[in-house]
């Protein structure tokens, strides 16, 4: 009797005799039960190496990094190391860079720094900027000359001295966020409003400002339940 050759459980079967007996050369994808990870090759230019990237069923590469998902992209990298320059603690860096590959924030070295620069420049501290941006998500990517300066220039014009700015701005961190109105009273974001007026308290000709948080169109002293308004 001639001897059979079987080919392998999987692979199909090929029984013939020795005489018929015929290369398999054929390959089909095998696909077992255990595996859990998926591989996709991915041909790049001659001088270039190939990509190998690895994810679980139903997951997708990491965006900011094929090569490496570990290893941060260089324009983000640049504003972690910045901070960390300037004395900021790890678990704040941590969180702010989480923000910015999320999208939650849009930033770059040079406009993080721009920022931290002109509110020190204000009078605030390292460790006060800081507390801000946890705060305030999108803070260190707002255009110091467009947002931060005019925000400033309006504080000013309501009467805040400047030596009263720092700790007003660090007690309402999220001012920044809001665009000063057209007429130039309050400040401005979507329908939420913000008026700053300086007050006097005391007896001795005191002053101190007065936030105050309302929306556009809200009625002040008409009902017996209207908060008082801002100074008009």
């Amino acid at each position: 009797m001639a001897s059979l050759l079987c080919g392998r459980h999987g692979l199909g079967q090929v029984c013939r005799s020795r005489s018929q007996a015929t290369p398999f050369v054929k390959t089909q994808n095998v696909q077992s039960s255990r595996a859990s990870i998926i591989v996709r090759v991915t041909q790049q230019s001659p001088d270039t190496r190939t990509v190998v990237t690895k994810n679980t069923p139903g997951e997708l590469p990491l965006p900011w990094s094929e090569k490496d998902p570990y290893k941060l992209p260089l324009s983000i990298e640049k504003v972690q190391r910045m901070l960390f320059s300037l004395g900021w603690e790890k678990p704040w860096i941590e969180q702010i860079v989480d923000r910015i590959m999320k999208g939650m924030l849009r930033t770059t070295e040079e406009r993080a720094r721009g920022v931290i620069d002109y509110l020190v420049s204000v009078g605030l501290k390292q460790d006060e900027i800081c507390n801000m941006a946890s705060i305030s998500v999108v803070l260190l990517g707002l255009n110091p000359e467009t947002r931060l300066k005019t925000v400033v220039a309006y504080l000013k014009g309501r009467g805040v001295p400047d030596s009263g700015i720092p700790d007003l701005v660090l007690k309402h961190p999220r001012i920044f966020e809001y665009r000063v109105t057209e007429d130039g009273k309050s400040l401005k974001k979507g329908k939420a409003r913000i008026q700053v007026d300086v007050v006097p308290v005391g007896t001795n000709g005191e002053t101190a400002a007065a936030v105050n948080y309302f929306r556009e169109g809200a009625s002040f002293l008409e009902a017996p339940v209207s908060p008082v308004g801002p100074v008009l």
